[in-house]
């Protein structure tokens, strides 16, 4: 797995929280798109959580980048912007769902696992 993120604290909780919740899963991490590039090169995680905001370069325009070289990748956009806007973009660009970070403790790990059943779109982390 992984985690495109450019904040460290954020990375570091997403990690942690995924360590708990899934056991003996490998994690990579990635501030910016090229180290995301780079892993994903290098690595071919089963899964990528993606941030939108990053600072070489857009989180969607970088999943859909992703899934055109590596479509066999799913990747997961874990983002603090909740508006419906960004949820269709994503999906357009080929994330397999979509999770607001005010509920990735409830939403995150599910969507996970259903991303990984069933490689298709899943719209979890609706503001409730």
């Amino acid at each position: 797995m992984l985690i495109v993120e450019d904040e460290p604290m954020m990375r570091a909780t997403l990690r942690q929280f995924i360590q708990e919740e899934m056991p003996g899963q490998r994690i990579l991490e990635a501030a910016d798109g090229a180290q995301a590039i780079e892993l994903c090169v290098l690595h071919r995680p089963r899964v990528v959580l993606m941030d939108v905001n990053l600072p070489d370069t857009n989180g969607i325009t970088l999943t859909e980048g992703i899934k055109r070289k590596f479509p066999d990748i799913t990747v997961i956009i874990v983002s603090s912007h909740v508006g419906s806007t960004y949820r269709e973009h994503a999906k357009a660009a080929g994330a397999a769902g979509y999770v607001a970070k005010e509920h990735i403790f409830r939403d995150l790990v599910p969507e996970i696992r259903r991303a990984l059943q069933c490689d298709g779109w899943a719209e979890g982390g609706r503001a409730s």
